[in-house]
């Protein structure tokens, strides 16, 4: 298959990698980053949960790059919510050429969208089976992420998607990727939206990562945090009962915080979070103020989410 990928960042490339092991990859970047990556890219993905059948993957990928778009089959978008819209001129042309899969975080991807294309003429999906982060140096481009058993999430289906969903199914699950399909996908999306675009917060209060798991009361203050946004997302009208975490967070405060830091404190999903902040710490912030903007707009009370602003806004820690 002939697949296009648009965003060549950690997520771009892990999933290009991946699928070019048995489908003709192309890479879209622009001029000055399309030179770096045709230099190669120093790929390595710590499989979750380790062990000894657990080993890195790891190699140099050679990517094909373009500049402009091309003919392809599937065309996957894994741009951040912060340049979304730089790709949208380029990517919206190519409607009814080639079935379009948007794979990002987002917290009302389909507004964004629609001003650009038809409801029809995209799906939408997640691709949570790969976090991490880059490891640029010296002008030579890295990548640094862990690989998850599942995580790949794509919308359900629909009549007037099928060919658009049975195209992606079958190139994710050829490259050996978990996919897990979601009734409600942009919904989803927006109740996931929400722990990254938390995150920042607790993490700069409490000063460190480590501290933060083993900080009860600095974990149960995320959860009622988390519940605020998840408000915020009923009153957008988001179903969100069958979205997790949305049903943990109806559980005691407290016993949620013990999960949580248990979770904070995995190694797999500490190199994940580490690495990820290290690059997208400003996707997080603009996440965070766009979820409290939300809660303003539809005049849901978030005074725990609101507490954390003047350290996301400030970026300091203490």
């Amino acid at each position: 298959m002939r697949i296009l990928i648009v965003g060549a960042g950690v997520i771009g490339l892990s999933y290009g990698w991946l699928l070019s092991r048995c489908h003709e990859t192309t890479v879209l970047a622009r001029p000055p980053r399309a030179e770096q990556l045709r230099a190669g890219v120093q790929m390595r993905l710590h499989r979750a949960g380790g062990g000894h059948r657990r080993q890195p993957l790891f190699g140099r990928y050679l990517p094909e790059v373009v500049t402009a778009p091309v003919d392809a089959e599937l065309t996957l978008v894994t741009v951040d919510r912060l340049h979304l819209h730089e790709v949208l001129p380029t990517v919206a042309p190519l409607a009814g050429r080639t079935s379009l899969l948007f794979m990002l975080n987002h917290w009302d991807i389909v507004t964004q969208l629609r001003e650009w294309l038809p409801r029809e003429d995209y799906v939408l999906g997640f691709p949570g089976q790969i976090g991490g982060g880059r490891t640029d140096a010296g002008g030579d481009v890295g990548i640094e992420a862990t690989l998850y058993r599942h995580g790949t999430r794509l919308e359900a289906d629909t009549p007037a998607k099928r060919a658009a969903l049975d195209t992606a199914v079958s190139a994710l699950t050829t490259a050996g990727l978990s996919v897990r399909r979601e009734r409600d996908m942009a919904g989803w999306l927006a109740v996931h939206y929400l722990q990254q675009s938390l995150t920042l917060g607790p993490l700069l209060e409490a000063g460190a990562y480590d501290r933060l798991c083993t900080d009860r009361d600095a974990l149960r203050r995320m959860v009622l945090a988390l519940r605020e946004g998840v408000a915020v997302c009923r009153a957008r009208g988001i179903v969100t009962g069958g979205i997790q975490p949305a049903p943990l967070l109806r559980l005691p405060a407290r016993i949620v915080a013990v999960g949580l830091g248990r979770m904070f404190a995995q190694a797999d999903t500490r190199r994940m979070v580490l690495a990820h902040l290290a690059h997208g710490r400003e996707e997080w912030r603009a996440g965070f103020f766009e979820v409290l903007e939300a809660g303003e707009h539809f005049g849901v009370p978030m005074p725990v989410w609101d507490s954390y602003a003047p350290l996301v806004a400030g970026g300091s820690t203490r």
